[in-house]
């Protein structure tokens, strides 16, 4: 009796009349960014070099210009100015690593939101500096100046290799003449060696503004340099070790070039007598000085005759000045990707330190402030300041991940990300990307019992 009852039509076409599903295609794995836990080698080599510009940083802080000999301490003829670049040409690497995470869509709501994430990075990242300024150190604090950088950078997102190293000429070559042409007619606070406060910045606008992008210690009009030859390099392949030999190679000839072509001027085409004879208010000795250490309180440099753009001495913020300090820090950079080439676990300290670079920066001006560091021993107030910041940065990454301060920032950066890129779900809601995992793994039928 079963046999002879007609089974039902099915509304749906036989198989092999049936539409073949649209095949979907393999999602890449994704990226680690430049401060999640799990390391690839470029960035442990990245992280690297930037643990290093934070000893360079430290060093300068502690160590004084000269020794009892009126000799100049190691650690200011080495890192004075490098290693603050060396900060600003990793944040432009960092820049180019949050581009790959958007996997080449800059463009649409996905370039503005990448924008708007640099923008709160930059807006909080300033907030801690000018917090920081409270402490009233003798640190010349580069908070302030970095996070401005990263608002300036935001015409210059996703823009091409030629545009960035276009754009890092013209701001390495005329941010100079800017600051030897205008830079002393600006208005200053009361007290221009002082950093900058919440209180301050809104006291006095203009000079802050005139000190962050031209007149001050790292004038952002002249570092956008580090940042832009930064996202170039970060674009590259990182792990390749030609690349690595062409950054460290570039870099080691741009600085040594400067430095030959600065004796050169000075020296040989009479650069020095010039500034003598230009400048009769000060010695030979005073410019001498001024040409080693850079300007004596606060920048700028002098402007009684051309010739001062000839130096290249830290701080002096001149076009040879730029270009040597960019070269000396792509040269580090360099180096750091190719000693993790091969051994990263050994450089796990150093990677650790550079993972949260701005939480130990902020910790190294709290201990300068305590002053519980013993100012007539140096290297060892040094030594125990980074040997203290290895280990709490590798307990820290184990058990907790990024720093502190990076989490927050990462975790503002990500939710102004998704507010621009996915503005029709409520803030309160969890991110897209959750839903949609939850709806995949959900079985059909299943719900609330």
């Amino acid at each position: 009796m079963t046999a002879l009852i007609p089974k039902p039509m099915s509304i749906y076409p036989p198989p092999a009349l049936a539409r073949p599903p649209l095949a979907k295609p393999p999602e890449a794995p994704p990226e680690p960014g430049p401060n999640e836990p799990t390391r690839t080698k470029r960035a442990i080599g990245i992280d690297v070099a930037r643990s290093i510009a934070l000893i360079g940083m430290v060093a300068v802080h502690i160590f004084p210009e000269a020794d009892v000999n009126n000799v100049m301490t190691w650690a200011y003829a080495v890192f004075a100015g490098r290693a603050a670049a060396l900060f600003a040409l990793l944040s432009g690497v960092s820049i180019a690593f949050v581009e790959r995470r958007s996997r080449g869509k800059l463009y649409g709501r996905n370039l503005w939101a990448d924008r708007g994430a640099l923008v709160s990075r930059g807006l909080l990242i300033m907030l801690a500096g000018l917090l920081l300024a409270y402490l009233d150190t003798d640190v010349d604090i580069i908070l302030p100046y970095f996070g401005f950088l990263f608002l300036l950078v935001i015409p210059f997102y996703g823009r091409s290799n030629r545009q960035l190293l276009i754009s890092a000429v013209l701001f390495a070559t005329l941010g100079p003449v800017l600051l030897f042409l205008f830079g002393h007619n600006f208005p200053a606070q009361p007290d221009p060696t002082a950093n900058y406060t919440l209180k301050t910045v809104f006291q006095y606008p203009v000079p802050f503004l005139a000190d962050v992008l031209l007149t001050g210690y790292y004038p952002t009009l002249l570092w956008m340099a580090y940042v832009c030859v930064g996202i170039v390099i970060g674009r590259q392949v990182l792990t390749s070790k030609k690349v690595a030999l062409s950054i460290a190679a570039w870099g080691a000839g741009l600085a040594l070039s400067t430095w030959f072509l600065s004796y050169f001027l000075l020296v040989q085409a009479g650069g020095f007598q010039r500034l003598v004879e230009a400048t009769p208010t000060m010695t030979s000795a005073q410019i001498n000085q001024v040409l080693a250490y850079g300007p004596p309180e606060a920048p700028p440099m002098p402007d009684t005759t051309w010739w001062w753009l000839a130096a290249v001495g830290p701080y002096t913020n001149t076009p040879l000045n730029v270009v040597h300090n960019l070269g000396a820090a792509m040269a580090l950079t360099g180096v750091a990707l190719l000693l993790t080439r091969s051994g990263g676990r050994i450089f796990s300290p150093l990677a650790a330190m550079g993972a949260m670079t701005l939480t130990l920066y902020s910790a190294h001006l709290i201990v300068l402030w305590l002053d519980v560091l013993d100012s007539d021993q140096p290297l060892v107030s040094l030594c125990i300041m980074i040997i203290s910041f290895m280990l709490f940065a590798l307990a820290w990454r184990s058990s907790m991940g990024k720093g502190p301060l990076e989490q927050i920032i990462a975790d503002s950066s990500d939710w102004v990300r998704n507010l621009i890129r996915h503005p029709e779900e409520k803030r309160w809601m969890r991110p897209r990307k959750q839903l949609e995992d939850r709806q995949r793994t959900t079985p059909a039928g299943a719900g609330r019992g």
